[in-house]
């Protein structure tokens, strides 16, 4: 089976959504997990995994991420845009099958990083730490000990927020 990367913003006590949303808007931080989840070799496209209600908070006119093979964790057969599943296994068994996928990522809901973090597939975290309390409602795990930081960016700011790249890989 293919190994896979989380990616993730979160805020410094590891905070990541409010309500149905993110809790901060800023767009550089859009721009880099776009080009991240879009950048693969020329004749593949990533993978991205959500949960349901990841999917449903994208703007319609976005969804399916374009450029991007989208897959959701569910128990509902919801929609035809999208690759449904009711199992993560299984999701990752049929994306390693597919030659034509590159790098897979696992994105955007806490229900979903508390389940795959601890993963032995799940080999590279991509990580925005938000430099703010934003007193949100649900959380993002803590990074095992066994991921170690490959790369740090400096500290940015954009619309008063100070944010980071980081890079952990296991």
């Amino acid at each position: 089976m293919k190994n896979f990367s989380i990616i993730v913003a979160a805020d410094e006590k590891n905070w990541i959504w409010k309500g149905n949303d993110l809790a901060w808007e800023i767009p550089s931080e859009m721009k880099f997990f776009t080009k991240t989840t879009k950048t693969c070799e020329e004749w593949k496209q990533n993978a991205v995994v959500m949960w349901r209600k990841t999917w449903e908070s994208i703007p319609e006119k976005y969804r399916p991420l374009p450029g991007r093979k989208n897959f959701v964790l569910s128990s509902n057969n919801f929609s035809e845009d999208v690759k449904i599943f009711s199992d993560f296994e299984k999701i990752l068994e049929k994306i390693s099958e597919d030659e034509e996928v590159g790098e897979i990522f696992v994105m955007w809901w806490w229900q979903i990083y508390s389940h795959v973090i601890n993963h032995k597939n799940c080999s590279k975290i991509y990580f925005t730490k938000v430099l703010w309390d934003f007193d949100c409602d649900s959380f993002f795990p803590e990074i095992p000990e066994d991921f170690k930081i490959e790369n740090e960016s400096e500290i940015f700011e954009e619309n008063w927020i100070k944010f980071q790249f980081l890079e952990f890989i296991r």
